[in-house]
């Protein structure tokens, strides 16, 4: 049986009922930021940023779609100044007819999104809504769960470390504890959550991009708090390739994935 080709608003109809776009805070910009949705999805490039090497990456690929969490346009371009690295990159997007849908708080939100994700790279038990979105009937940011038995802070540390492939972490911790087991965690910058977390009584909080001040608020919350970085998402790209690899099949249609092999993270850690 042929395979069946399919236009991008067919698949982003497949992607508004797992990941709801009613989820999305209310600033965010997720959907199409360039392209057609009656383009046709032959194509696809998962990636968390959209950045000029992943863009090169996708021209390399003869990428026409590209699927990515974080939106690449929250403001206006006031000047289409081909000088400025960022225009310049969605000039290239244009010139070559890729498309780029995004991602974003809907999918933190989402079951099987985000944050669950997040919570299984832990190996969390019992696992619930940190927030639960207003409608009650959805999961919403962040996630709250515990590891299987109780660890040490060492023992913790380690983990964490692990699973996150670093040698160091930004710990903010007024006082140890002896033990360790229930756990919050939001993708991305979650500290505006501090006082949802609080109410959770638990034993730690893990999040990115945390200021100076906010760490000072955190150092008297009570529970040790990690900063895992804004680059701990970037579990969106093997996550949302494999799910859509399985859609794919199912239905029987002429898409290829390719997983992004650029590492987007800003931050070196030497």
């Amino acid at each position: 049986m042929s395979k069946k080709q399919i236009k991008l608003n067919e698949l982003i109809s497949l992607f508004n009922k797992q990941y709801p776009p009613s989820l999305a805070e209310s600033w965010d910009q997720n959907g199409i930021h360039f392209g057609s949705s009656e383009a046709t999805v032959k194509k696809i490039l998962v990636t968390l940023d959209v950045r000029a090497e992943v863009v090169q990456e996708a021209i390399e690929n003869q990428i026409d779609t590209i699927i990515v969490h974080h939106p690449p346009l929250f403001k206006a371009i006031q000047r289409f100044d081909l000088s400025q690295p960022d225009v310049a990159m969605y000039a290239q997007l244009i010139k070559h007819d890729i498309n780029v849908f995004a991602m974003h708080t809907n999918f933190d939100a989402a079951s099987n999104g985000m944050n669950d994700w997040l919570a299984e790279q832990l190996k969390l038990e019992n696992v619930s809504s940190l927030v639960v979105h207003e409608d009650e009937t959805n999961p919403g940011i962040g996630r709250v769960g515990e590891f299987s038995e109780a660890l040490s802070r060492t023992d913790l540390l380690k983990v964490l470390k692990e699973t996150y492939q670093r040698e160091q972490l930004i710990v903010i911790e007024k006082e140890s504890r002896v033990a360790y087991k229930k756990v919050a965690i939001v993708g991305g910058s979650g500290t505006s959550f501090i006082n949802e977390v609080s109410d959770q009584e638990v034993d730690l909080f893990i999040t990115g991009d945390i200021t100076y001040h906010q760490g000072h608020d955190l150092y008297e919350a009570g529970f040790m708090t990690v900063d895992a970085g804004h680059y701990i998402e970037s579990i969106f790209i093997p996550g949302l390739s494999k799910e859509l690899q399985n859609t794919i099949e199912k239905n029987n249609w002429d898409i290829e994935v390719v997983a992004s092999q650029v590492n987007t993270n800003p931050f070196k850690y030497e």
